[in-house]
């Protein structure tokens, strides 16, 4: 079943697609007592279309595309919604084409988000490519002050040195690559341009990569990671400054752990009692304490690490 297709158009009807000429005012956020102003209706919607669609060959699609624009007026503003629309809009414009044209699409959703901090507006956007070839979008904008956010002001608002970020993004980029390539058994690894890639991997992580500030105060980096099979380089989302706790072995036997973590915050994994057997835990490369029998800490390093939990039973069950 076909559905309204809103987008800018020269006002022509065009078939197979229903094109209006509108633009669909979204009223995503509610007013805040401390800046009601800025947060009315900060964001409308340049195209807003969802439907399914068959090509001449009869391969069937489901799409939804949804691109964003600031509703501020201001150089500023303008110059980010042109990067938007150039980015993102003409990639839904070819789209339609396609569809008009009876050809296949590679390209079935563009969606967007958008995150606050005080005054200043996080627009994140990604659009779903053939191959999984995800592409990312980041922008900041600035009601208080009608200008862009930069990377620059981000890491200066948190007192945050670029050292320290490319470090840390960097290490974020490492543990990312090694996870990509986890199931690649060793003597292909050894025989393959493995090390060369990942060299790549950490060269591509600059100041220069998008950044924004997430719902919950994080720094998040659109970064460009090595891949040892496929497309060689996909776009991931990274968060420098947080890292994930991944549980191996006999998960059921953790009662508590923390998904993730900053670099040098104390984790306590917590576990249930065994009484046929010891229970034993670790975190390889890191040094752990047992504060009791049921209850282990570690620091959390600059990097992605997994809990091993291992039941040794004792023979009299």
């Amino acid at each position: 079943m076909e559905r309204l297709i809103l987008r800018k158009g020269n006002g022509m009807m065009k078939k197979p697609i229903s094109v209006f000429l509108a633009v669909m005012m979204i009223l995503a956020f509610g007013a805040s007592a401390s800046a009601e102003g800025l947060r009315q209706n900060p964001v409308y919607e340049l195209y807003s279309a969802e439907g399914v669609y068959t090509d001449s060959v009869g391969n069937e699609d489901t799409y939804s595309y949804h691109v964003p624009q600031i509703f501020a007026n201001s150089a500023a503003a303008d110059e980010i919604n042109r990067e938007i629309a150039a980015n993102f809009g003409e990639r839904v414009e070819t789209q339609f084409r396609n569809m008009e044209g009876g050809h296949s699409i590679w390209c079935g959703n563009t969606e967007w988000h958008a995150y606050w901090n005080g005054n200043q507006l996080f627009l994140l956007i990604k659009a779903d490519i053939d191959g999984d070839c995800d592409e990312y979008g980041a922008y900041g904008y600035d009601f208080e002050t009608d200008s862009r956010v930069t990377n620059a002001m981000i890491l200066k608002q948190r007192g945050i040195s670029e050292e320290a970020y490319l470090e840390n993004l960097r290490e974020a980029a490492r543990s990312k690559f090694v996870k990509g390539i986890s199931g690649i058994p060793a003597d292909i690894l050894e025989t393959s341009d493995y090390a060369e890639l990942l060299e790549k991997t950490l060269a591509w992580q600059t100041m220069e990569e998008p950044m924004l500030v997430d719902q919950f105060g994080e720094i998040e980096t659109i970064a460009l990671i090595g891949a040892m099979a496929g497309a060689g380089r996909y776009y991931h989302l990274l968060t420098p400054f947080v890292h994930q706790i991944n549980i191996v072995g006999d998960s059921d036997l953790v009662a508590s752990c923390p998904e993730t973590a900053h670099a040098g915050d104390t984790v306590t994994v917590s576990l249930y009692d065994a009484t046929d057997g010891d229970l034993e835990i670790s975190v390889e490369g890191v040094d752990g304490t047992r504060v009791d029998w049921l209850e282990y800490q570690f620091v959390m390093p600059a990097q992605d690490v997994d809990v091993k939990v291992e039941f040794i039973g004792n023979g009299l069950a």
